[in-house]
């Protein structure tokens, strides 16, 4: 019986490492929603994020697994995609700019320094 117990506190120990750990931030002195997300083991973003204006309002979507961006205007149209470099922030890839209406206002293609 002591052997089944110790085996499933094993178990379950090594559930709890592997997890990944759910991020729900808010601004400071305030019940307005700042960031939603996960973590990986490492403490490290992963997977698709959303971060809010201080009015509450979506600002921009992160996919950590491909690092691609959607931002919005603060009336909650695209404003503008594409893909980046974390470390950096600079575009690669496609990058498509829309204007209130959903019309592509600008479309640019980088390479992989972010030159057009």
């Amino acid at each position: 019986m002591k052997k089944i117990f110790l085996l499933l506190v094993v178990l379950l120990n090594i559930n709890r490492i592997n997890a990944q750990k759910q991020i729900v931030n808010y601004y400071p002195v305030s019940t307005i929603l700042k960031e939603t997300g996960k973590l990986d083991k490492s403490g490290f973003p992963t997977g698709k994020w959303k971060y809010y204006s201080k009015n509450g309002t979506l600002d921009y979507e992160i996919d950590w697994e491909i690092n691609y961006i959607k931002k919005y205007y603060a009336t909650g149209e695209l404003k503008e995609e594409g893909r980046f470099i974390p470390e950096t922030g600079v575009h690669i890839g496609k990058w498509i700019v829309y204007d209130k209406n959903g019309k592509i206002k600008t479309q640019t293609v980088y390479d992989e320094n972010g030159t057009e």
